[in-house]
């Protein structure tokens, strides 16, 4: 496994847009809470470059991505904004170079195709955590970017969750395990499943989550995983916040509880349910690719 380089106080955080068309202001309120906590920031050379969906076009979102990684003034970098695009980027990508500098990669939701194709191809850990555009530009910029820290500077040993008190965790299925952290959004990661940019996830600690899904599609990504064995061989699972996942319409409709207790309650493996990552305004950042510890104890 590739640990990048840690994070030096007032270094360069580099800000780039591989998915979706980002707003100039909220970059520049993004940049300026950096800059008042001591950083300093340098943005890609088409971050505000548009193309319907996309923040300009795929040759250059990628030359973005592979620039920022190349330069040696930059020592991270944060995505704008999730929406969509990453998986378009996948084979336009220099591993090399991303090996050859490895560096915090932080972001979530449609980041999540990208970091999983650097994890499978370089083995370097990332950061599912904030972007630019949404976390670090209003008014939990703060609590955010801290916990941003708490993950790149933590020490093995670490809670990785410090501020959740067990109480507000669910337990699906009890147990303990100890794996390789591999995730994200679920329905982006199904999207790259059984492709050449997906890891192995054999006895990782899978971690899961998602926005404005209904339960029926949770329901048919979370059998996509079991049918492609994934979720028979992982050693334990973390799910984190399922944002605005209910029922739409007056159609009869399991909820996201019933889905997700039918999915995991009594796997022979542990399953925990509350977490805070993913879609929500105080997220925890995730290290993506690491060792670590679960517990479950109580169902």
């Amino acid at each position: 496994m590739l640990k990048p380089r840690p994070l030096p106080p007032g270094g360069t955080l580099g800000i780039a847009a591989p998915a979706g068309p980002v707003d100039e202001a909220s970059i520049s309120k993004a940049a300026r809470f950096l800059t008042q906590r001591g950083y300093r920031v340098k943005l890609a050379t088409h971050v505000f470059e548009a193309h319907g969906y996309l923040a300009g076009t795929d040759k250059d979102r990628a030359s973005d991505i592979n620039a920022m990684f190349a330069d040696p003034a930059v020592d991270a970098i944060i995505l704008a904004r999730g929406g969509y695009g990453c998986a378009r980027l996948l084979d336009l990508i220099d591993y090399n170079v991303i090996s050859q500098n490895p560096k915090p990669l932080i972001g979530y939701s449609d980041a999540t195709a990208l970091q999983l194709a650097i994890l499978a191809r370089c083995g370097l850990v990332s950061f599912y955590g904030p972007v630019a555009s949404i976390d670090l530009a209003g008014r939990n910029a703060p609590i955010v970017f801290d916990r941003m820290l708490h993950a790149l500077q933590a020490r093995p040993g670490e809670r990785l969750f410090p501020d959740t008190p067990p109480s507000r965790i669910g337990v699906l299925s009890a147990g303990q395990c100890t794996g390789r952290l591999v995730g994200g959004c679920l329905s982006v990661l199904v999207s790259v499943l059984a492709s050449d940019y997906f890891p192995d996830t054999r006895g990782a600690v899978l971690f899961l989550e998602d926005v404005d899904e209904p339960p029926y599609r949770i329901d048919r990504y979370l059998r996509q995983l079991e049918l492609a064995r994934v979720l028979s061989h992982v050693a334990g699972v973390l799910l984190g916040r399922f944002v605005r996942c209910y029922p739409r319409g007056d159609k009869p409709s399991l909820s996201l509880d019933d889905v997700l207790k039918d999915r995991f309650a009594g796997r022979p493996y542990p399953v925990m349910s509350g977490l805070p990552f993913g879609h929500i305004a105080r997220k925890t950042t995730v290290p993506q690719g690491v060792m670590c510890i679960m517990d479950a104890s109580v169902a």
